[in-house]
């Protein structure tokens, strides 16, 4: 049973299984298959042989997602599964958000002050060529403070071309990220003069299905937005989810998303995938909020005044607010840095971040985020960690700087090695798993680039892995060798 979130002000997504085979909606149950590079073009043969309807197609994952009307689920997946052709095949999982809130609320807007935004748009407020991609329930076009800011997007509820918001939750969640600003009403937006993409991922009632998440973020990425916002998440491992956050990350688009809202050690999926910007939510004291989920790689105020659906304003607390300011900041990094890579926005963010508990970092700074990325644009004698009037952090940002600490937990499964992708400079790498209650389970580490192993390491219920890098990318494989399936950390130190 999942905890309730903390109050009635509180949003979150959850991302939550289907139903047990069997006992299928009336739309069917879904199915979501992934081929193999070499039996993708036989998924229409292997397909004609299930009694089964098309739904979708993901061609740059080679998957496509199936809905069965009649029959056993289970006997078609166990079909699927024995297909050589088939890298997996699993029940597509459903997308869940709780209500936001409709009451008006004067701003009060503290988050802005705490991340130092109002010194970063003296650095930039944003340019109307990057865009923001708001994945959620859509976006209120007639919003008075979101009016002039919306491209163009798509419904993949509907599957139509009008995302409008039906719901609230994606509303709230754009405001933050681009709500116009110095224009007399409402709220301040961090990135001003950034576009939003409205992708309808979540209906009216506040669900949706996980492939058309993974659709989304195909989308977004394939239609120019540089930052994706996912406030969602959940409990759910889906690979057709870290594959598409991993086709956004190589096209160098920077995929942010909550930590989660369950108070819990561990962070929801997708904020718990590689390659995807994991966000908790502080509180003006720099400390995690009870609901928070910890050990996100970075913190953002949680309780933020922004834009509501039908012209109003809410007060909206959770991991869900959080995720937004983060994005809000990545769309100034790319405003005012063009060519940054995602990883170097990523890093700006997580180098210059306050220090507080429970995240791996620090509580986001706007201010010391964009400076950062262009230094000769700060103030004389202002180092990009230092309050105004406060001694400067300087050395310790740098030191700060020169090594980053990954955590990555999941599950692993025979057959399956997890992946992730990381970029590295030169010095040395330590990448250490531990497996949870499987002390006498071998777990190995394979670090490649280029397609050439440059580390390994093994042990029973863990092990450490220590090589020498340079500056290049490299993939971190991790795997078991047993029949069952473990929960892991993953934790790796780089340079």
């Amino acid at each position: 049973m999942l905890r309730s979130c903390v109050s009635a002000l509180v949003a979150c997504v959850l991302l939550l299984p289907l139903p047990a085979a069997g006992s299928a909606s009336p739309e069917g149950v879904r199915i979501v298959v992934g081929y193999t590079s070499q039996g993708f073009p036989s998924a229409p043969k292997v397909e004609g042989q299930l009694d089964a309807v098309l739904v979708a197609k993901l061609d740059p994952l080679r998957a496509d997602v199936l809905r069965l009307d009649s029959g056993d689920p289970n006997l078609v997946l166990a079909l699927l599964r024995a297909d050589s052709r088939v890298r997996y095949a699993e029940l597509d999982g459903i997308v869940h958000a709780l209500r936001v809130p409709n009451d008006e609320y004067l701003p009060t807007q503290w988050s802005v002050k705490k991340t130092r935004a109002e010194q970063a748009w003296d650095l930039s407020v944003g340019s109307p060529q990057v865009v923001v991609a708001v994945l959620d329930t859509g976006v209120d076009p007639e919003q008075p403070d979101l009016r002039g800011k919306l491209v163009a997007g798509y419904d993949y509820v509907n599957n139509d071309q009008d995302p409008s918001d039906d719901n609230g939750h994606g509303t709230a969640v754009a405001g933050i990220v681009a709500a116009n600003s110095d224009n007399h009403i409402g709220v301040a937006g961090y990135c001003w003069a950034c576009r939003l993409m409205p992708v309808k991922v979540l209906g009216s009632d506040g669900t949706g299905f996980a492939s058309g998440l993974a659709q989304g973020i195909i989308w977004a990425t394939d239609h120019g937005a540089r930052v994706l916002n996912l406030s969602l998440g959940g409990p759910l491992e889906d690979p057709t989810l870290t594959a598409a956050a991993q086709y956004a990350w190589l096209h160098g688009v920077l995929v942010v998303a909550a930590a989660g809202n369950e108070g819990g050690l561990t962070l929801d999926y997708p904020a718990a995938l590689p390659n995807v910007l994991s966000v908790g939510a502080s509180d003006g004291n720099d400390r995690l909020y009870a609901f928070s989920n910890q050990d996100a790689l970075v913190a953002a105020p949680g309780e933020n005044s922004t834009t509501a659906r039908g012209g109003g304003y809410v007060s909206f607390l959770g991991t869900s607010s959080a995720a937004p300011v983060v994005s809000g900041i990545a769309g100034l990094a790319f405003s005012l840095a063009p060519q940054a890579t995602p990883a170097e926005v990523e890093r700006a963010l997580e180098s210059t971040a306050v220090p507080i508990p429970g995240v791996a970092t620090g509580r986001v700074d706007a201010y010391a985020a964009l400076h950062a990325l262009a230094p000769d644009l700060a103030p004389p004698g202002q180092a990009p960690g230092a309050e105004p009037g406060q001694p400067s952090g300087a050395s310790a940002s740098r030191a700060g700087a020169a090594r980053r600490t990954k955590v990555v937990r999941g599950r692993l499964y025979r057959g399956r090695s997890a992946s992730v992708i990381l970029t590295s400079g030169v010095g040395r790498l330590q990448a250490t798993v531990k497996l949870r209650n499987a002390r006498r389970v071998t777990v190995r580490l394979r670090l490649l680039t280029a397609g050439r192993i440059a580390g390994s390491a093994h042990g029973k219920g863990s092990a450490t892995l220590r090589a020498p890098v340079r500056a290049q990318r490299y993939r971190l494989l991790v795997s078991v060798d047993s029949v069952k399936s473990f929960a892991y950390v993953l934790t790796i130190s780089y340079p």
